[in-house]
């Protein structure tokens, strides 16, 4: 008996190094936004480890959500194109230039 062949498939994002977190963290709380780690999410047919939230502090629009890829930090804005980063600083040094 031959068993069927199943191939693995990898997730789309991967869960964060803990020094990435605590950085997004402070970042968040320094400029007024709430931070929020999503576990085991399914969307889109894509799964992730971890997706981040950044959000308004009073209101609960979502202006980022951040994923760990394989090839690095992906930003996706509320309104845009999806940005690609080699680390969490470059990342977040983009996200300040587009706040102000």
């Amino acid at each position: 008996m031959q068993l069927p062949r199943t191939s693995v498939r990898l997730p789309t994002g991967f869960s964060f190094d803990v020094p990435d977190l605590v950085m997004l963290r402070g970042w968040s709380e320094f400029h007024e936004l709430r931070m929020t780690v999503e576990i085991d999410v399914c969307a889109d047919g894509d799964e992730y480890e971890e997706l981040l939230g950044l959000y308004d502090r009073t209101r609960a629009f979502r202006r980022w959500m951040i994923w760990r890829s394989c090839d690095g930090i992906v930003v996706q804005p509320a309104m845009g194109q999806k940005m690609l980063f080699d680390c969490m600083a470059d990342a977040l040094e983009t996200l300040i230039t587009s706040r102000n």
